[in-house]
């Protein structure tokens, strides 16, 4: 299993919203993917707990945990825990439209 179905796996299996990622390989010197899911506060903490415990030597750094946004820095693959309300003010999905998605 790839870095980034690992990703996903994890999140699925938290049933967080709105999964997509995004394809960054060719586009971008500091990450492969964008991983994006709408979760509430259980699902948040929840997915902390799971890359941390399973994906531990690639987590390098968590930011935001305790808000609206929440990113997990995966080296290659970069998490962003976004709650309903942050991710319409956001608006990622929009803004990433030209940007290949390969879930």
């Amino acid at each position: 299993m790839t870095k980034l179905e690992q990703t996903i796996k994890i999140l699925d299996d938290l049933n967080v919203k709105e999964l997509v990622a995004y394809d960054f390989e060719k586009t971008s010197p500091f990450y492969d993917y964008f991983v994006i899911a709408t979760v509430n506060d259980r699902q948040s903490m929840a997915a902390f707990s799971h890359f941390k415990k399973e994906m531990t030597e690639d987590v390098k750094n968590v930011e935001g945990k305790d808000s609206g946004w929440a990113l997990i820095d995966l080296g290659d693959i970069i998490v962003h825990l976004f709650k309903e309300e942050e991710r319409k003010f956001y608006n990622f999905d929009t803004r990433l439209l030209g940007v290949k998605k390969v879930y």
